[in-house]
């Protein structure tokens, strides 16, 4: 008996482990997946937003009248380095002549200096373009001793004057020192406690960003390669340090032109770091399994000597018969009814039955209450996924979601829905002079303002930094877009309280309309509203831009 009840014991405690290995440990680790791929994201969106910037700063710079006819170094050099007082992480800016000397730089740095070897110089006599990272060569000495070495990302394009002749080339030296900056940002403290590390790979598998041990030295992974092939998600790979790791990816410069580099993003934690909170949860419940199992054991052995005392005291009387037959009597054998010890024994058994019964109904229990609490926290996972952390608004995996259906309600219901891609105006100048947690209140109050602005029927989420958008179902026709688009731009408009004091920032908006015999491809239609986003910018920022080509359709 107490074997068996051993053995039932071990049996529930194996399939309890087996149900926490199965929900626990699998759902932590696509939970760790997820987390580290959304890092991936975040880290490529930041780095391809710096370097459009600074391609579109060095294409503003070269159609300004005073860098057209730069011929004074030092009002040339003002203008300069005005951009770089705005943009600190611009390490050098400079113009060089079509001979190759520089003309003008900020400090001074490099004026006259003869810069023809640099490749920079001769892809931007021809267009825009960015020369991938590299070590600081003529720089290296002039500039500021760091702790880190100087590297650059370099951004140049020619400066052509009204009739299309070369006058100049215009170059601004991104420094490194930005990226770094972006993945201490990224790793909130309690990721960096657990190992979590950002890497930035070149094309050639050269590390630009992350530990010391590779830092600059290449590396093959199997996550490199599926970015560099397009690809973006999460998997568990052995690295060559011998560690097994769990690594999200991606991949910068998709679908650009040559101003924008390829980067391989990555973002990686050792499997045990990632999954340490489900491996304790599986120590907790073996460790009750054992405890409950040798409470089990001790109850069902004394019960076992319970049940046997009768029978040793008839067994005793009966040896004692057999040593002694000449003395036998059958006073001396206890009176023992055998139709009563059938009855104890019965309900003896009963009894043990009946005990084995409560445990194993308390056991069932437990395994619900823990399915119920899996479930629960699953729940909780899922809608973390789905909403942004800052805002409390949808995020871009929601809307990812979302959007599908609601083309396809627009699709069945025969009626026009459009989505509304947005971008704050000045955000970035408060988030510099005011700090983060008043540029965080501000986007608290931007979400909350734009959530009050929309029908129930519609959604708005938050993509990233300062970008939101808007889809807008039930719709009249293009210009009942246009109209609530003009309508959330004036709301969005006004002024906004802060700690510090009232602010207000400008809003540009995109508008993509489609219609319901159109075909359904949500990304496009993200697309091409980003696209009318950045037509509204380009047109002065704070207004709403309907993209060009949606009206082909309507014309036709």
């Amino acid at each position: 008996m107490v074997s068996f009840a051993c053995v039932t014991v071990a049996i529930t405690a194996v399939l309890q482990l087996s149900l926490v290995d199965h929900f626990a440990i699998r759902h932590a680790s696509e939970e760790a997946g997820l987390r580290l791929e959304q890092l991936s994201w975040q880290m490529r969106d930041s780095l391809d937003r710096t370097v459009d910037q600074a391609v579109r700063d060095v294409s503003l710079l070269s159609t300004l009248a005073d860098v057209r006819a730069a011929d004074d170094p030092k009002a040339a050099r003002a203008v300069l380095e005005h951009l770089q007082h705005d943009f600190p992480d611009y390490a050098w800016i400079g113009i060089a002549k079509p001979d190759g000397k520089v003309l003008a730089a900020t400090g001074g740095l490099l004026e006259n200096r003869d810069v023809t070897a640099r490749p920079w110089f001769h892809t931007g006599q021809l267009n825009v373009s960015a020369e991938d990272y590299h070590p600081a060569l003529l720089l290296g000495s002039l500039l500021p001793r760091t702790s880190d070495p100087w590297r650059f990302v370099d951004v140049a394009g020619p400066i052509r004057d009204a009739d299309g002749k070369l006058r100049g080339v215009l170059a601004i030296h991104l420094s490194w020192k930005w990226a770094r900056t972006l993945a201490h940002t990224l790793l909130t403290p309690a990721l960096r406690e657990y190992g979590a590390e950002i890497i930035v790979v070149r094309r050639d598998g050269v590390v630009l960003l992350g530990p010391d041990d590779i830092l600059e030295k290449p590396i093959a992974a199997e996550s490199v390669r599926l970015a560099f092939a397009g690809s973006t998600g999460a998997l568990k790979e052995r690295w060559p340090d011998g560690r097994t790791y769990i690594t999200g990816y991606s991949q910068t410069g998709r679908n650009r032109d040559r101003a924008g580099l390829s980067w391989a993003v990555l973002v990686r934690q050792t499997e045990s770091a990632a999954l340490a909170s489900a491996h304790d949860f599986e120590q907790r419940a073996l460790w009750l399994c054992i405890g409950l199992g040798t409470v089990l054991a001790a109850g069902a052995a004394l019960m076992a000597r319970r049940l046997v005392a009768p029978l040793n005291v008839l067994s005793g009387a009966i040896e004692d018969l057999a040593h002694a037959p000449a003395h036998g009597a059958p006073g001396r054998i206890p009176e023992v009814n055998s139709f009563h010890e059938a009855q104890v024994l019965s309900d003896a058994m009963r009894d043990l039955v009946a005990g084995e019964h409560t445990h194993r109904e308390a056991l069932e229990r437990m395994n619900a209450q823990l399915e119920d609490t899996v479930a629960a926290r699953t729940a909780e996972l899922q809608e973390l996924l789905l909403r942004d952390v800052l805002t409390g608004l949808p995020n871009r995996r929601a809307l990812l979601h979302a959007l599908p259906e609601a083309l396809a309600r627009a699709a069945r219901l025969g009626r026009p829905c459009a989505v509304l891609f947005m971008d704050m105006d000045g955000f970035k100048q408060i988030n510099d002079t005011r700090g983060h947690e008043e540029g965080d209140e501000l986007l608290r109050q931007f979400g909350a303002r734009l959530l009050s602005g929309i029908r129930e029927t519609d959604m708005c989420a938050r993509l990233a930094g300062d970008e939101f958008v808007v889809v807008l179902e039930l719709l009249s026709d293009r210009q009942d877009a246009v109209h609530k688009a003009h309508g959330l731009l004036e709301q969005l408009s006004r002024p906004y309280m802060l700690a510090s004091g009232a602010v207000q920032v400008g809003v540009s908006i995109g508008v993509a309309v489609q219609l319901p015999q159109e075909a359904q491809d949500p990304a496009r239609l993200l697309a091409r509203a980003d696209q009318a986003m950045y037509e509204a910018k380009r047109e002065g920022k704070g207004r709403v831009a309907l993209i060009a080509a949606e009206l082909e359709p309507e014309a036709s």
